[in-house]
């Protein structure tokens, strides 16, 4: 079992210093727990959601929601599972203020697969409702956004349903989980949401395609009206694989699309940064990358008007990979990076603005904490 110990870390500026850290904090157990989503509360705090095999069951990974303060310390812990398999990718606060987590699970699969797991939560983490949303194959939700009167958007993959092997999945609910709508985009081959934002006029999904496009995976953007009705599908890369992990939709009514290239002279991995109008038409594309493996989970406005970007590098630091954190302006041009990890692997999987000021980032570390993973939480505040 490993033993808390300060952090150490390596931070690399490039360029100016806009953004310093206010904290750095593990939470888990002794065995495995990993951070994938948050979102911010009204009091400057974030609910952040995962998996965990430390708490609960200890012998399955459940999904764990934790609330944490503004400090970082948490104020509680919430487990959600049965007798197999869960974990949360994602969770978004409602317009009813409550909130929902998606992930998947196992539990309640007539099938013995996965299933696309949805919990409704009070703030206080008590469970008002969940529901599964699958067939009698994998099916997986990987983000959500909240929606008016209660309901949300949820996006991810089906094998149940669809055209091929894998296939976007869409769903709208309404505040009891009831499905509105259903949609599936795909073709013959591998197809994935990854991520979801609501627009000006309508809401953007991302992920990758391997049925359309040039080769191996290609970046998949997708813009739906408010009705689900299909605006537009772009699918754009190169001869090998191009995933888009994040999206965020800008004042303009156009969107900001993350992830990583394997293609464009990339001799690893790339992180892949494209702005895009509301029509689609591609402003701006933008790579950075260094002599090892570089990614980007996740990606937000800034409050002047650019983009912080969360991902993960191997270029730099003490250990296998560690926190990235890239700020760009407007026109996607670098204004200031860092990079925060131990010896070990530390992964940054999402980035929000909270209330009041700053930056929340979360993920796992392999690095520091009491597991074989623990959550991570980094607190970014632009210097005055």
């Amino acid at each position: 079992m490993k033993i808390l110990l300060p952090i150490l870390l390596l931070v690399v500026t490039i360029n100016a210093k806009e953004l310093k850290t206010v904290f750095i904090k593990t939470f888990g157990g002794s065995k495995m727990d990993r951070a994938y989503g948050a979102v911010s509360l009204d009091d400057g705090g974030a609910m952040i959601v995962g998996e965990s095999k430390s708490f609960g069951s200890k012998v399955r990974n459940q999904m764990l929601v934790t609330k944490v303060d503004s400090n970082g310390t948490t104020k509680f812990r919430a487990i959600y599972g049965a007798k197999k398999r869960e974990g949360g990718k994602a969770i978004a606060k409602l317009s009813d203020g409550n909130f929902l987590a998606v992930g998947y699970s196992e539990s309640y699969s007539k099938y013995g697969d996965r299933d696309a797991y949805i919990v409704k939560l009070a703030p206080n983490g008590k469970k008002i409702w969940f529901k599964v949303f699958g067939g009698d194959r994998d099916d997986e939700a990987y983000d959500v956004v909240a929606t008016g009167n209660g309901g949300a958007l949820i996006v991810g993959y089906t094998e149940s349903f669809g055209h091929g092997n894998r296939d976007v999945y869409l769903l709208l609910i309404d505040k009891n989980g009831k499905e509105i709508w259903s949609k599936y985009l795909g073709g013959e081959e591998d197809d994935e949401g990854y991520g979801v934002a609501i627009g000006k006029d309508g809401f953007y999904v991302v992920g990758y395609t391997q049925s359309f496009g040039h080769g191996g995976q290609d970046f998949f953007l997708l813009k739906y009206n408010s009705k689900g009705k299909l605006q537009f599908v772009k699918a754009y890369g190169g001869d090998d694989d191009d995933v888009l992990k994040s999206v965020t939709a800008t004042k303009d009514g156009g969107c900001v699309v993350a992830g990583f290239t394997k293609s464009f002279e990339s001799k690893h991995s790339d992180i892949d940064i494209i702005r895009y109008s509301k029509s689609g038409k591609m402003l701006w594309h933008k790579i950075y990358g260094f002599k090892s493996k570089e990614w980007a989970n996740s990606v937000v406005p800034t409050e002047n008007g650019g983009f912080l970007v969360a991902g993960t590098t191997k270029s730099f630091g003490f250990g296998n990979y560690d926190f990235y954190m890239l700020e760009l302006n407007s026109k996607g041009s670098s204004k200031w990076a860092n990079v925060y990890g131990g010896s070990d692997k530390d992964i940054a999987n999402k980035v929000i603005r909270l209330k009041g000021g700053g930056y929340l980032v979360v993920g796992y570390t392999d690095s520091f904490g009491r597991g074989s993973s623990d959550f991570m939480e980094l607190k970014l505040k632009r210097e005055q």
